[in-house]
């Protein structure tokens, strides 16, 4: 099935979005990004009205999921923070959940175990209800990526993947995404950025990037298809020059097609639609500069797409007449299919 997205409008915000998600039953929107605070919107099918902001936390916020069936929102930062949040409450909280940056929190399906990445290499269950810690495991290098099913399936930035049972205690399958790695002169260059599931589990999705160079990066926007079972790649997507960069975010609508978002060099960035089945997207937009993230409506109807404005400040800039850089926001652009 081809869908044919319209956009239906686009909502301004205060900073940049780096994560966007709703909650299950679609009605609030809540996003990560660069300040200490989780913002969030009330959703009505047409427009998004700000609600209050989470705050205390530390550096940026850099990850947040919801429960799949209960309104508690996960949440973390930049110092390792780890929160679940109901509404503006706090049910449980760890300053120390990681070691530094945290950088993506994966569901259980039954919504019962949260498991978390960060830069110290480490994979950690908690319960999703008291917060306690189940198990962890180190990864003895910086872990980018996870997702949850029966299993935990982890990433790093080396391209090597790797799943494991829910406790963490047992190896039971590893996948080769080297492809998504270089080192160029001194420079490592880790194209990891999102795991998936599709066809009940049998297809694993590796999305990111094909580095070809650093300094400045430029990179092809990439998704690796691998066979679960047996860990084998059975296909390779790019699309893209070396200037589009990486997938940063990546979603299956109800119809089956996937839904990707890229960010490159300054000013680029795309929106693309792709059945699983073929090479190519049947739909590309190229409107929005730097995509970071793309927020699904569990109705299917809707989805919302993170961007950076297009008069975005980089280095070098020059002062405004207020002697104050310009600051990037992320507009929301909401789109119906």
């Amino acid at each position: 099935m081809k869908l044919e997205p319209k956009q239906l409008t686009e909502f301004p915000s205060e900073r940049q979005i780096t994560a966007a998600r709703f909650n299950h039953e679609g009605s609030i929107l809540a996003a990560a990004g660069y300040e200490p605070a989780v913002r969030r919107w009330q959703f009505d099918g047409k427009t998004l009205t700000p609600l209050p902001s989470l705050s205390g936390f530390h550096g940026y916020s850099t990850a947040l999921a919801f429960h799949p069936q209960q309104p508690q929102l996960f949440c973390a930062d930049s110092w390792g923070q780890l929160r679940c949040c109901e509404g503006e409450k706090t049910i449980w909280q760890h300053e120390t959940a990681h070691d530094g940056w945290l950088r993506q929190i994966a569901v259980s399906p039954d919504g019962k175990r949260i498991a978390t990445c960060g830069k110290d290499h480490f994979i950690r269950v908690w319960d999703a209800t008291s917060g306690k810690k189940l198990a962890e495991h180190d990864a003895d290098e910086d872990v980018y990526a996870l997702t949850m099913s029966d299993s935990i399936t982890f990433g790093d930035m080396r391209g090597r993947i790797e799943t494991w049972d829910l406790d963490l205690k047992k190896k039971q399958r590893t996948f080769d995404a080297a492809v998504l790695y270089k080192l160029d002169r001194i420079q490592d260059l880790g194209g990891l950025r999102v795991l998936r599931f599709i066809d009940d589990g049998k297809t694993l999705l590796a999305a990111g990037t094909t580095p070809q160079n650093g300094a400045t990066p430029q990179s092809i926007p990439t998704i690796l298809f691998f066979d679960t079972a047996s860990g084998k790649l059975t296909k390779t997507v790019t699309h893209g020059t070396n200037k589009e960069g990486y997938i940063h975010d990546l979603a299956q609508h109800p119809s089956g097609c996937l839904m990707a978002v890229s960010s490159g060099t300054p000013g680029s960035g795309m929106l693309f639609l792709l059945n699983p089945a073929d090479k190519e997207p049947f739909h590309v937009n190229t409107k929005m500069a730097n995509c970071h993230s793309l927020a699904l409506h569990p109705g299917g109807k809707h989805f919302v797409v993170t961007s950076t404005n297009r008069d975005s400040n980089g280095n070098g800039k020059s002062l405004g007449k207020d002697g104050q850089y310009k600051t990037n926001t992320s507009p929301l652009h909401l789109f119906e299919v």
